[in-house]
C-alpha cells in the first residue's frame, strides 16, 4: 500500500518518466540493472533480505544512482549503516506521500536527505569510529562542506555566503569529485570520518 501510494503520486506529479515497483531486493536489482533510474527507493525491511545490503549492491555496481532508504524505524546505527552503503538520503515511513515526493525531487536534485539533528548523530559516530588525513580541498570549499555538514541545503548555503545558486553547485561537485563520493550526504560522512570539518 504504501509503495503503492507514493508510485501513484509520483506518476501524478510528472517527475518521472520511468517508474517501477519491486517486491523483494533480487526483484529490485534486476530493475534497476534494466532502468538505470535516477533514484531508486529502497524499503529496510524486505522479504529476502535487508535494504542496507541491497543499496550497498546497487552503490557497488552503478555508484551514480542515488538511493534513499525508508524505513519505520529511526535509530542512528541504521542511519549510519545506510550512510555507509552508499545511501544519498534517509526517510521514514510516517511522511506524507507529498512529502516523500518532494524529498525524492531533492535527493534528484543532488541534496542530501536527512535531518540535521540525526545527521549530527550519525556524523559524531563516524568521528569517533575513524581520524584519517583529509582531502586537497580550497577554504572555500571547506567553507561549503562544513554547511554541508550541518545538514543545509545549496540554496540556504548561497544565502549563507552570499553567492549564486550555480556557485554553490559548482562547489559541491568539486566535493564530490575531490572526496570520490557521488551525494553530499557521503561527502559529509567522509568529511566528518577524516576530521576535514569541525563538528558543532
Amino acid at each position: 500500500m504504501f509503495a503503492e501510494g507514493v508510485a501513484s503520486s509520483l506518476r501524478s506529479s510528472g517527475l518521472v518518466d520511468v517508474l517501477e515497483i519491486a517486491a523483494s531486493a533480487a526483484a529490485g536489482e534486476d530493475a534497476v540493472g534494466r532502468l538505470h533510474p535516477d533514484v531508486v527507493l529502497v524499503d529496510y525491511g524486505l522479504p529476502d533480505g535487508d535494504g542496507v545490503s541491497l543499496a550497498a549492491r546497487i552503490h557497488r555496481q552503478w555508484p551514480t544512482i542515488k538511493i534513499v532508504m525508508v524505513t519505520s524505524l529511526t535509530d542512528e546505527r541504521l542511519v549510519l549503516k545506510a550512510v555507509e552503503a552508499g545511501c544519498a538520503g534517509f526517510v521514514t515511513k510516517d511522511r506524507t506521500v507529498d512529502e516523500l515526493v518532494a524529498a525524492i525531487q531533492a535527493v534528484a536534485d543532488g541534496e542530501a536527505l536527512i535531518s540535521p539533528l540525526m545527521l549530527n548523530r550519525v556524523l559524531r559516530q563516524l568521528r569517533r569510529r575513524d581520524d584519517r588525513p583529509g582531502a586537497d580541498l580550497s577554504a572555500r570549499e571547506r567553507e561549503v562542506l562544513a554547511l554541508v555538514c550541518e545538514g543545509m541545503s545549496n540554496p540556504a548555503i548561497a544565502e549563507r555566503l552570499h553567492v549564486s545558486h550555480n556557485t554553490v553547485r559548482s562547489h559541491v561537485q568539486n566535493i564530490l569529485s575531490k572526496l570520490q563520493v557521488h551525494s553530499k550526504l557521503e561527502a559529509a560522512a567522509v568529511a566528518t570520518r577524516d576530521g576535514l570539518v569541525e563538528l558543532r
